[in-house]
């Protein structure tokens, strides 16, 4: 069978010349594999330049260094018993407050003057000491805040040494009566400082930090 003309034998078809081993399309190639799709000169090899090594990118931002790690991560967590502890003491201090108020606004009705000024403000205070025991034994309870109970026992505190200060100012002339009953006024200011100086420990305890924090 004869041949086209201008076809030689193991041509491609159309004309063009082709080396043994060429790539379709007509290009030009050296042994020493295909590069299939570009039909142009290669050299021998796998192709093209080797690229370098690239650095390993860092993770952790810039310098590698680590995050810094939160406070706490976890979920909400069971109220702990301090927390618990707190507001029933707050509670507890409050209702005595209560009545010594009433007791004192009832005594500043007897007064005139300067004294019953006096102590219609001592009332006031103890008033608002009530308010803020007891709003925050129930912000507590519910994980949202301690401020106002620290504020309510801060208030207490500052009561019980106001009556510590002014029944040692009681003049008692040497008479073993007056003297006793300065005592037993002066241990009544102390005992009523116990319950929201541990209040207030048990409101800055570690577990009542951890147990607000995971309220948030």
């Amino acid at each position: 069978m004869t041949q086209p003309y201008g076809q030689q034998p193991g041509g491609t078809p159309g004309g063009g010349f082709q080396q043994q081993g060429g790539t379709p399309g007509g290009g030009f190639q050296q042994p020493g594999g295909p590069n299939p799709g570009s039909g142009g000169f290669q050299q021998p090899g796998t192709g093209g330049y080797p690229q370098a090594p690239q650095a390993p990118a860092y993770q952790q931002g810039y310098g590698g260094m680590p995050q810094a790690p939160q406070e706490y991560s976890g979920g909400p967590i069971a109220r702990p018993g301090v927390v618990t502890a707190a507001a029933v003491l707050a509670y507890v201090q409050a209702g005595i407050t209560a009545i010594t108020t009433i007791l004192v606004f009832i005594g500043a009705t007897n007064m005139e003057g300067g004294m019953m000024a006096l102590q219609l403000l001592i009332g006031l205070v103890q008033a608002v000491g009530v308010a803020l025991l007891i709003m925050g034994g129930v912000q507590i309870m519910a994980g949202k805040s301690r401020n106002i109970l620290i504020a309510g026992c801060v208030v207490e505190l500052v009561l019980c040494l106001f009556y510590i200060i002014l029944y040692a100012a009681i003049p008692s002339g040497g008479i073993d009566v007056i003297q006793g009953a300065k005592a037993v006024l002066i241990g009544f200011a102390i005992f009523f400082a116990i319950m929201p100086t541990i209040s207030l420990v048990l409101a800055r305890n570690a577990q009542t930090t951890q147990y607000l924090q995971s309220r948030r």
